[in-house]
Formats: structure tokens, C-alpha cells, sequence
């Protein structure tokens, strides 16, 4: 079933909206939104339902910079991908590794807005399961999505956060003073919501809505990260780079449009004369003014001589005698058409560099080599000798990571710290400012206040 774009925002404005009022407040206490709105009118019907579910995705991308709306934009600065010319004290924060724990962007962006959309979300899930109005195929469809929508906001949380609430339903006793769960618990939900959604998604729909091989893509990520099954990760991550439907798309230019045959999924763009967070972010407001966020120098020069990838996705900016180099992924900043480029949540040259990681872990060291060299050949580099030890392998990948995923998703910052390089990289780069602690964002004191179960990270 397909909704305007324009239907969707008029029918759910009043439910977003007082869902986002609520978020303010401490999220194991957010009461129902409207009250009686979501048990008996959200999904009085097949339509209903729909559209409350597409507000699941609205909701996601109502504001910019937020932890599925460009978070990765901090992310960057917190690692050794961006700066900026001229600082605020806010970003300086994440900029130094120096973060402290009543930082409103690490309390609405990051903790508030997580938190919001977990109940969303799992209002969704319990009033689906109930529900005996929506038709049979839509709830097993729509439940799967909310479960895909959950795995990956949980996945950002317990990236950033570590140990993190645990919050499955929406019951304010149940909720009211909840404690840490262990991430390995969280992944545990992670894995089992993505597995439910890998079993009941449609196996072809709109790249704007999960689908089976979505969840696949993801899930081989998860996995990836948990580093628990490495035939597991090559045999999702496999399933999607054999589907025909996705092609790596030969022009760099063309990677992040809308109908890129790249794409796995994806969000779009709500806010009016936007585009995208990440191009609102990085492309200069004016046209004479320097960017707000630049690349570090340091990547800059971790591009080989003659990568595409360097002409096609960095930009140029010169103000007075600096030149600056800036994200130019995304092309287009704010506008009044509608959007071109859309939020690209997961696409098909991660799913090479996974496997590479999977068959390298396996020992297979030629085929991990194979699937780089497919990315460098894009990319109008050279093809790498498949006799690499496997120390060199890793490099090789954690290299093609770096240059083919920069500015996005934070993927450089989790990479790091999943691959235990934080500390060695970023005591280079930050000096005094890094400690180990600085892996882990702080909690929000207003939120240690509000629950005196919650234990602060250490560090802060």
C-alpha cells in the first residue's frame, strides 16, 4: 500500500506531535499519546495502520541531527573524520572527547529522541498484536517493520550508550524505574526483532520501507559487530549482494539519490525546504561563507592518488586564504522541491566490505580481497594482490571503510572502538583531550536524576 507523501503528514501531524511532547519527559513515564488516539482509532483499520507505522519514519526524520537523522554528523567529530572552522561550545564537546553528561545534544538528540521512538514503536507492537481490525498480512507486515524500526534504534543507543534501558512496551509501572540492561542483552532484542523481521518483511517493496533483504543487510551487520558468527555475517550479507535488484552504481554522483540501485533502505526527508540532514549539514549556506563542519586533514590525505571517491564526495570551499574540504555526499541543502536525495540507512557497498570482514575472519583471505577490490574498482583504483597476510587485510579494510562510508552513520567512530583502535588512532589526533573512558557517552544527568537506577558511564 502506497501514501502520498503529502497524506501522511497531514493525517499524522496531531500523533507526532504529541508524541514529541512527551518526549521531553523522563522516557519510562511517557503516558500514551492523546490517550485513547493510539488503542482506538491508530489502528481501527487497515489504512490507520499504515499511516501510524509510516509515522514511525516521520517521526525518525521530523528533526535534523538526531540519532537517526544525521547523528553522524557528531559521530565525525567525536572521531578523526570532522572539525569545524568556527566551533560552539556544544560540538566542541564531542569535537575534544570532552563530553559532559547535561550536553543537550547527547539529551534530546541522542538519549530523548532514542527513547521517543521506542515508544512509538512499541505502542505500534502492542496494539498490533491486539488489534483484530487490520487485516492478517498487514499486521505480520507491519509488525516485522516496527521490530526492524526498534533493532536499529537500539543498535545507535547501545553504540553510543552501552549499557542502556531496556524498554519493550509501554506501561508506566512497568517503566517507572527501570535499570541498565548489559548491551549484550540489548543485542540479544536486536538480533531477535531483526530475525522476526528477516522471517515475516515482503521479499520485494519500496527501498523506503524494510524489506527482507533489508533485514538481512542489517542483520549481517549486527553480527558483524557482535562478532559471533562469521558465517552468519557472510551468508546474509551474501543473500543481498547476489539479489540482482542491487547494483553499485558506477557514478559516485549518483550513490545517495533517491532511486539509487544502491539502496537497501532508506528514510525521506519530512522537513519542508530540506533535503537531507547530512546536506543541510555539510554544504555551505551561502554561497560565499565557509562550511560549518569540514573534513579532518588527516582524511583528506588518507584518499589515494587518483580515487574517485575523493573528486565525487569532497567538495571544495575557499574563504579568504583557507580552503576547506567538506562532505559532498549528498549534494543538495535546503529546497523547496521535493527531495532528490534521500537518508540512506543501509546500501550495498557495506555489505561487500562485511563479508570482506567475515571470509577474512574465516581465513579466507582471497575472498575478502575480492570483494575490496570489486569496491576499489569502482572507485578507479588499482586491484590489490590477493596474497595479503591477513594483518595487511585488515588494514586494507579498515581503510576502504574509512574512505567508501566517511560521514555516514558515524561508521568511522564505531569502527574504531568496535575493532579496539579508538585509544591507539585517537590519542594521536586528540592529544590530553582522549581517555578510553570517551568510547562511551554519558548519560544524561537529567535522566541519572529522574532514575536512581541508572548508573553513570565511567569517566563522567
Amino acid at each position: 500500500m502506497q501514501l502520498s507523501y503529502r497524506h501522511i503528514k497531514v493525517v499524522l501531524a496531531a500523533l507526532i506531535v504529541l508524541m514529541c511532547m512527551y518526549s521531553c519527559k523522563k522516557f519510562v513515564t511517557i503516558p500514551p499519546p492523546g490517550g485513547r488516539v493510539v488503542t482506538e482509532t491508530a489502528f481501527a483499520n487497515d489504512s490507520l495502520a499504515m499511516e501510524t507505522v509510516t509515522g514511525i519514519y516521520i517521526q525518525a526524520m521530523n528533526t535534523n541531527l538526531t540519532l537517526l537523522n544525521g547523528m553522524g554528523v557528531y559521530l565525525g567529530l567525536s572521531a578523526d573524520e570532522l572539525t569545524e572552522p568556527v566551533i560552539n561550545s556544544n560540538d566542541n564537546q564531542f569535537l575534544a572527547n570532552d563530553l559532559l553528561p547535561n550536553n543537550t545534544i547527547i539529551t534530546n538528540n541522542c538519549w530523548k529522541s532514542g527513547y521517543a521512538l521506542v515508544y512509538h514503536i512499541n505502542a505500534c507492537l502492542e496494539q498490533l498484536s491486539n488489534s483484530q481490525k487490520v487485516s492478517p498480512a498487514l499486521r505480520t507486515r507491519l509488525m516485522a517493520e516496527s521490530q526492524f524500526m526498534r533493532a536499529l534504534t537500539y543498535f545507535n543507543l547501545v553504540n553510543l550508550f552501552g549499557n542502556i534501558p531496556l524498554v519493550t512496551g509501554t506501561s508506566m509501572d512497568n517503566n517507572m524505574n527501570i535499570g541498565q540492561s548489559p548491551a549484550d542483552t540489548v543485542y540479544k532484542l536486536i538480533v531477535s526483532d531483526l530475525q522476526s523481521a528477516y522471517a515475516q518483511l515482503p521479499d520485494t517493496a519500496s527501498n523506503s520501507r524494510p524489506t527482507r533483504l533489508a533485514a538481512a543487510a542489517f542483520l549481517a551487520r549486527v553480527h558483524c559487530y557482535m562478532r559471533d558468527d562469521w558465517s552468519q555475517v557472510a551468508s546474509y550479507s551474501s543473500l543481498v549482494i547476489k539479489d540482482s535488484r542491487y547494483q553499485l552504481v558506477k557514478n559516485p554522483d549518483s550513490v545517495f539519490l533517491s532511486g539509487s540501485a544502491e539502496t537497501i533502505f532508506q528514510m525521506a526527508p519530512v522537513l519542508s525546504n530540506n533535503s537531507t540532514a547530512e546536506g543541510l549539514s555539510f554544504i555551505p549556506a551561502s554561497p560565499s561563507g565557509a562550511p560549518k563542519f569540514v573534513v579532518t586533514p588527516s582524511l583528506v590525505t588518507a584518499f589515494q592518488a587518483g580515487d574517485n571517491r575523493k573528486a565525487r564526495w569532497l567538495k571544495t570551499r575557499t574563504v579568504g586564504t583557507q580552503t576547506y574540504y567538506y562532505p559532498y555526499k549528498y549534494k543538495t541543502g535546503r529546497s523547496s522541491i521535493p527531495p532528490t536525495e534521500y537518508n540512506v540507512v543501509l546500501r550495498l557497498a557495506e555489505q561487500y566490505l562485511i563479508r570482506a570482514e567475515a571470509k577474512m575472519n574465516q581465513g579466507n583471505i582471497s575472498s575478502a580481497i575480492a570483494d575490496i577490490n570489486i569496491l576499489r574498482g569502482r572507485a578507479g583504483l588499482s586491484q590489490l594482490p590477493a596474497t595479503l597476510s591477513m594483518a595487511n587485510c585488515l588494514q586494507a579494510i579498515m581503510q576502504e571503510r574509512r574512505i567508501e562510508l566517511f560521514a555516514e552513520w558515524g561508521h568511522r567512530w564505531f569502527d574504531l572502538k568496535r575493532n579496539g583502535l579508538a585509544d591507539s588512532t585517537l590519542q594521536l589526533v586528540k592529544g590530553i583531550h582522549w581517555q578510553p573512558t570517551d568510547q562511551l557517552f554519558p548519560l544524561p544527568s537529567s535522566e541519572i536524576q529522574l532514575d536512581p537506577n541508572l548508573t553513570q558511564n565511567p569517566g563522567y
